[in-house]
């Protein structure tokens, strides 16, 4: 079994060290969050709770786009479950290296199955690395992270930040697409993952262009996952 069910304080150090640099890539992209939240009216500790709890920086970003009084329930439910459905794809590939996680962690580790920390920890399960104390770690330290940079763009909005024009100069606007371009950058495995991601790719600009929203997300990972699934299954069968 490539990835342990035992959590010692030890791989739990290791882990929340190891992922204090790709934390710090989402930094800004918390302090752009932070402001926003603040420009639609929610508290500090709203933020702040936001962001620990729900931990998704997309999805959060999503359903601040929505964010208006009345509060639209129906249309932020369901575009943060669009925003956050290549979680399924992420959990799948996670699930075979935890087949004796006992219950009570596992609502733990799904909490933590964010972008950065999976990226760099799926990588190490595929090369018989893994252990889930050194995830629960870099989880730990993305949280810390996230949620307090969100908190010190809310308290920089009334200050520093107060004009959106600010962020968007600093470029808090791109931090998001520089953070997923590090995580495909650590996923890439050569040649063989190049189609899969040209017919994602594809996939979603015809998406955007044919549907609009956020539905490209879902049909471009399909559409995606789908290929590389059948081309995983080709190569056995050749193989």
């Amino acid at each position: 079994m490539s990835l342990s069910a035992r959590v010692t304080w030890r791989s739990f150090q290791a882990g929340a060290w190891r992922m204090v640099l790709p934390g710090l890539a989402s930094f800004p992209f918390g302090i752009g969050f932070g402001v926003a939240a603040a420009q639609k009216g929610l508290s500090a500790f709203e933020v702040w709770l936001m962001s620990l709890t729900v931990f998704a920086g997309t999805s959060q970003m999503v359903a601040l786009d929505l964010w208006a009084q009345p509060l639209p329930l129906a249309a932020i439910a369901v575009s943060v479950f669009v925003a956050n459905l290549r979680y399924f794809v992420m959990g799948a590939a996670l699930q075979p290296h935890l087949p004796r996680l006992p219950w009570y962690l596992q609502p733990l580790v799904w909490h933590v199955t964010v972008d950065q920390n999976w990226a760099v920890g799926i990588a190490e399960y595929r090369r018989g690395r893994g252990d889930l104390g050194r995830f629960m770690g870099g989880g730990f330290t993305l949280a810390c992270i996230w949620s307090g940079s969100s908190l010190l763009g809310h308290l920089a909005a009334g200050g520093v930040l107060s004009d959106p024009a600010v962020a968007r100069r600093l470029g808090l606007d791109f931090v998001g697409v520089a953070v997923f371009v590090v995580v495909a950058a650590i996923l890439f495995r050569g040649r063989r993952d190049v189609a899969p991601w040209a017919v994602a790719i594809a996939a979603a600009l015809g998406a955007r262009l044919a549907i609009g929203g956020n539905w490209y997300i879902v049909v471009g990972g399909l559409a995606g996952g789908l290929f590389g699934a059948w081309q995983e299954l080709r190569h056995d069968r050749q193989s």
